[in-house]
């Protein structure tokens, strides 16, 4: 093969070479448009960019939010009889994932804009699987659903972990953004997530993702009382509850956690941790509710035993899932909690 022979392969090769890069950086770029990002939330995307408004209050959560948490229940407590009522929003979603809470958080503030507070479920450490993506509290599809730029700042939130690890943790996010890209692009998942035009976009609305409940299972209940219950024990004998504060690995929840606080404070808003209730959940203990408040410098929201009792008869269509009845027991303690902070503040 001649010398200019080979010197044109180069180029060819070349010019393929950045045109494929520049074919992958474009397809990220695109895929940070929120329609793109929220191609599996497609509910979340509807709430934050086909109403408009400002929001009074957002929540966000996991299951046991999105099935525990009435908006239009909290909005009437919160808004005591006052016209219009405040607007309230639950974002939840099932599993965990507190970044990718905060990044829905934020394109409220975005794109609607925030005035009072927001409440974000806490889940208590310990509670998830050591595999996969969730040991770091990861939601499934975090690596699509959050700007690509807040990416990068992946390895601070997990400051004990090796260098390398961090590393590789974060080469795994950006090779699954190209994936989730490439895949959002070929199959047109995306494609429901149309913005309607603004004056067909409804105004003052509390709404989420609820969507219909739980199938009610008496067998998993049961079944679950025993295990709790043992020996014929009653719910009122248990002891209160305590949990780990400081798992490693939970330190990405916590740094989260951490930067919603001054980011709420930033802004000028009232931020809330709840620790969503399951069946046959015993009360927190103090010395729990003290860690929590000396960890983030702010207090855990916690049911007492009083609407705990309410929530075990009848409020749980499964161990871990509230459903209408509960959700409302729990949607208007809840609701007194928020105006009562209000009212301090």
């Amino acid at each position: 093969m001649s010398r200019s022979h080979r010197h044109l392969i180069q180029i060819v090769c070349g010019v393929l070479l950045v045109g494929v890069i520049s074919g992958v950086f474009a397809l990220v770029a695109w895929s940070d448009q929120p329609r793109i990002r929220y191609a599996s939330l497609k509910c979340v995307y509807r709430q934050i960019y086909n109403y408009q408004g400002p929001v009074d209050v957002v929540i966000v959560g996991t299951s046991r939010t999105k099935w525990g948490v009435s908006p239009e229940e909290i909005s009437t407590v919160i808004s005591d009889g006052k016209k219009p009522p405040e607007v309230v929003l639950n974002l939840a979603r099932s599993w965990r994932g507190t970044e990718q809470m905060f990044q829905e958080v934020k394109d409220v503030q975005a794109e609607r804009g925030i005035k009072h507070a927001i409440v974000v479920e806490y889940s208590r450490e310990g509670d998830v699987v050591a595999t996969s993506q969730r040991y770091y509290d990861y939601y499934p599809d975090h690596a699509a659903l959050v700007p690509v730029e807040e990416l990068r700042t992946d390895p601070e939130l997990k400051p004990r972990e090796p260098a390398y690890l961090r590393f590789r943790d974060l080469l795994e996010l950006g090779q699954l953004r190209v994936d989730y890209s490439l895949d959002r692009w070929l199959s047109g998942t995306a494609n429901a997530n149309l913005t309607i035009p603004a004056q067909e976009r409804p105004v003052g609305v509390s709404d989420g993702c609820t969507g219909p409940d739980r199938t009610l299972n008496n067998a998993a209940n049961t079944s679950w009382a025993k295990q709790i219950l043992k020996n014929g024990r009653a719910w009122e004998k248990r002891k209160p509850g305590s949990w780990p504060i400081g798992m490693i690995n939970s330190d990405a929840q916590r740094q989260t956690m951490k930067e919603m606080i001054v980011w709420a404070h930033d802004h000028g808003l009232q931020i809330y941790f709840t620790l969503m209730p399951r069946y046959l959940d015993p009360p927190a203990s103090n010395a729990y509710l003290a860690s929590f408040q000396k960890t983030f410098g702010v207090p855990l929201l916690v049911p007492p035993k009083e609407v705990l009792a309410q929530l075990n008869h009848g409020g749980y269509s499964d161990p871990n899932h509230l459903y209408k009845p509960g959700r409302e027991i729990y949607s208007r303690w809840l609701g007194e909690q928020l105006k009562a902070g209000d009212a301090a503040n």
